[in-house]
């Protein structure tokens, strides 16, 4: 048996493609976007305070490959014990969503900000955002875990609106601290989105199989 995507979730498919085509065409094309990331990358480098400093740092550093992913093994260990290998299933996003990112860094090469005084110093690729990438899946795997799992409207509100906050809190420590360039990591969000349709989706078709 198969299970059709849901009319909001070809929304955010055809968003998430129409977003990463547009700044996929803006790199390769040297775009008008591409000025002003530039142009965003230099303003904020200018514009620095200590106490933003330490927080954006604090904030990159939590949501590091490694953590992200030790987190989410923590989260799939718990939902082994729990025998819900649909859950399983959704969280095998994160894993998969880096591995995504990792092909298409590769696949466009841009170099990341140069700045006259960078807060961190970066050798691989810059598009699209790891980081972007990393948070997206993870707390989107979040919030649809929570969703699946409580049935009132204000915690499945609360999940949604701390997933969003938490996505746009690392995505704004990527571009503060000079790691990448604002479409890196909204191009990063759109990658991130379209993994996360397509697991809850497989998700979706897990529970409807013979002793799922």
């Amino acid at each position: 048996m198969s299970v059709r995507l849901s009319s909001r979730a070809w929304l955010a498919v055809a968003a998430g493609l129409l977003v990463f085509a547009f700044f996929a065409l803006q790199l390769l094309l040297q775009g008008p976007f591409t000025r002003l990331d530039h142009q965003l990358a230099q303003w904020f480098a200018a514009h620095r305070t200590g106490w933003l400093n330490a927080m954006m740092l604090f904030v990159a550093d939590a949501h590091e490959t490694e953590k992200v992913l030790a987190a989410t093994a923590v989260l799939a260990a718990w939902r082994a014990w729990r025998h819900d290998g649909a859950d399983l299933r959704l969280l095998a996003v994160v894993p998969a969503g880096m591995l995504v990112n990792l092909a298409l860094k590769h696949a466009f090469q841009r170099d990341r900000p140069v700045l006259e005084d960078p807060l961190v110093h970066l050798t691989t690729y810059s598009f699209p955002s790891g980081h972007a990438v990393a948070s997206t899946v993870f707390y989107g795997a979040l919030c649809l875990l929570a969703w699946h799992h409580a049935r009132a409207p204000g915690l499945r509100a609360a999940a949604a609106a701390g997933a969003a906050a938490m996505v746009l809190l690392v995505c704004a420590s990527r571009v503060y601290l000079g790691a990448h360039y604002l479409s890196d990591v909204i191009a990063g969000v759109a990658v991130g989105t379209l993994c996360v349709v397509a697991f809850q989706h497989w998700r979706s078709l897990g529970r409807l199989a013979p002793g799922a």
